[in-house]
């Protein structure tokens, strides 16, 4: 073995001396450096899992704002949809109160034309009796080639008269 010492050109006494140095540099890191490395570590760890603890809460909470707003929205729609619902009603409604008053007048209307029509057939119907018997009592007159009394004129103007009823 001390063969492959004197090969490598290895010291025993070196060897020892630079394990012994090895172990002493890695005892003062572990002591000075171990510890506070492993306690920012810790630190660092911590403060990642409050991160990690926060953006969770931010993400529930933006999707129950979220939801809150498409329950807002969908609420929004819905009155909107009333309203319209509501003006499309009272378009009808008012349209159904249009389309009444409109027929009102127009029978109104209707009935004074047929009430006006009534009247001036009874005044036409009043002048032609009187024509009538006018016509009736000139024509009795020329046959009778006489003068009527007026009691006479009277009696036959009657008779034109009942005549004429008679006949309609």
């Amino acid at each position: 073995m001390e063969a492959i010492f004197d090969a490598l050109s290895l010291d025993l006494w070196t060897l020892g001396w630079q394990v012994v140095n090895l172990l002493f540099v890695m005892g003062v890191l572990y002591y000075f450096l171990h510890k506070p490395l492993g306690r920012i570590l810790a630190e660092r760890e911590a403060k990642i899992e409050g991160s990690l603890n926060e953006a969770a809460l931010a993400k529930e909470k933006a999707q129950s704002m979220l939801a809150e707003y498409q329950q807002q929205l969908a609420n929004a729609r819905q009155e909107a949809q009333d309203i319209l619902d509501r003006a499309a009603k009272m378009a009808d409604e008012t349209k159904e109160q249009i389309i009444s008053k409109a027929r009102e007048e127009a029978n109104r209307t209707l009935e004074q034309a047929q009430a006006e029509i009534e009247n001036e057939k009874v005044k036409a119907l009043a002048a032609i009796r009187s024509e009538a018997a006018t016509l009736a009592i000139m024509a009795a007159g020329k046959v009778l080639e006489r003068s009527l009394t007026t009691e006479d004129q009277i009696r036959l103007a009657r008779e034109a008269v009942a005549e004429m009823e008679r006949l309609q």
